[in-house]
């Protein structure tokens, strides 16, 4: 983290992320004209160039080259991690204000189910390969299946059975894990992506379940900005979002506590 309170100490720094913030994916070039034309800030190239190393050092700049051309793009998935350390509070004692327990519990086919819905400002080609490659997805996802993924295939998944039953690139996978259908849809929004994370869940607990995949699915963005979110720090808040998904569903929170008690002593309540 310290190299991002470094990036963001100095002032240009702080406008080239404004500008990128207000237009993405610009060329070393284009930055200088528009710090200069805008900003009144004559900073040779190497100057600005050297400003882009220190953000992409920490994260909150990714580059990427195209043929001839290298276009710059803000990614603020490390300034998560410092909103999640100090959260901003309405009250004193009031609970977090950052949205939590997003996720919802419907009715699929007469059976139950949870729905997670996620606004990514990263391409649909990009998700659908973090959500769809076996080495990717493992990066954040519980039990990743070595999938190709193809509609039909079936996957021993540690002594479980997955089924691919749908392909649709880079729109739709989906698949039954254990007998439970599970899903991906990606919809694209702009230059970014919606992405919807369905699972029927039978008699699991809902709570307890919902938890879990929000922690795991708290770790896709950050995986996508190259900045791997570990699973040990993903899992700090189990605890106070079980307790807003069980209130939320009003279901009882005991089996989600028990759990936690046991695979998460430091958290229990």
């Amino acid at each position: 983290m310290g190299d991002v309170y470094k990036a963001l100490a100095d002032a240009t720094r702080r406008i080239i992320l404004d500008e990128l913030l207000e237009r993405d994916r610009q060329t070393l070039f284009e930055l200088c004209g528009r710090l200069a034309s805008r900003h009144g800030l004559t900073s040779s190239r190497q100057a600005v160039s050297q400003h882009l190393e220190v953000l992409e050092a920490a994260g909150l700049v990714i580059a990427a080259k195209e043929g001839r051309y290298k276009f710059h793009s803000i990614s603020t998935a490390p300034l998560r991690e410092i909103t999640d350390r100090w959260p901003y509070r309405e009250k004193a004692g009031t609970p977090m204000s950052d949205p939590r327990a997003y996720g919802t519990l419907q009715t699929i086919d007469g059976r139950p189910a949870l729905r997670f819905e996620l606004g990514l400002d990263y391409p649909i080609e990009q998700v659908w390969q973090a959500v769809s490659v076996p080495a990717e997805l493992e990066q954040f996802f519980p039990g990743a299946a070595d999938w190709t993924p193809a509609a039909g295939e079936t996957i021993d998944a540690g002594g479980m059975s997955v089924e691919v039953t749908q392909v649709d690139a880079p729109h739709r996978l989906t698949w039954v894990f254990a007998g439970q259908p599970q899903s991906f849809e990606l919809t694209e929004e702009g230059d970014g992506c919606q992405l919807v994370f369905t699972h029927i869940i039978d008699d699991l607990p809902a709570a307890q379940t919902a938890t879990g995949w929000e922690t795991y699915l708290s770790r896709l963005e950050p995986h996508l900005a190259g900045r791997p979110l570990s699973e040990e720090r993903a899992h700090r808040p189990w605890a106070e979002i079980h307790e807003l998904y069980a209130e939320r569903f009003g279901v009882d929170p005991e089996p989600g506590r028990l759990w936690a008690a046991k695979h998460l002593p430091d958290q229990a309540v």
